[in-house]
């Protein structure tokens, strides 16, 4: 009789030592705002690589294997965040542009291709790809690796967004090279 409650209490210890499961958001940006004469500027969906679909962060542990985490996910979809992140960026960086919800015939569209997005073995995080902007010819390839200030993944999150930055930045001078 006593092994039935016994059963029951390995059974309920066992479903509580089941690792805790973490969700990660990039950190929020406070958008600025354009002015008068500020050109619009319509921001596609981000184009993430397949393998950055999923919902868990992405570790590359070695040249040819990429690991997708489990129990650390990404709070909403990737594709998603990144979109509105570059979004509020662009709206403080991009002097003389103001990134808008919906695009007009002639607003010019920037698009955006991720490749990349996840943590290297060398405490890095790589954000690669291209980026286009409708209203000059070609696109821009990129590679931006950003160092880890601690390890873990709350790291890895805080220097993903620090190579978005980064991206904004290169988007916002070819804008104004545009002018």
């Amino acid at each position: 009789m006593r092994t039935i409650p016994l059963l029951l209490l390995l059974l309920l210890s066992a479903c509580s030592s089941q690792p805790d499961i973490s969700y990660y958001q990039l950190p929020a940006v406070v958008a600025g705002n354009a002015g008068e004469n500020a050109k619009p500027l319509y921001i596609e969906p981000v184009q993430v690589a397949g393998y950055l679909n999923g919902r868990g962060l992405v570790l590359q542990v070695s040249d040819v294997e990429l690991v997708t985490a489990r129990q650390h996910l990404w709070a909403e979809a990737l594709d998603q965040q990144l979109q509105r992140q570059l979004r509020d960026l662009l709206a403080l960086e991009a002097a003389g542009f103001s990134p808008v919800l919906q695009a007009g015939a002639d607003t010019p569209r920037l698009t955006v291709q991720l490749a990349r997005f996840h943590g290297q073995p060398d405490g890095y995080a790589v954000i690669g790809g291209r980026f286009a902007i409708s209203s000059q010819p070609g696109s821009q390839a990129f590679t931006l690796r950003v160092p880890l200030a601690n390890d873990g993944y709350p790291a890895l999150v805080t220097a993903l967004a620090e190579g978005l930055q980064q991206l904004s930045t290169m988007i916002s001078l070819q804008l104004q090279q545009a002018g």
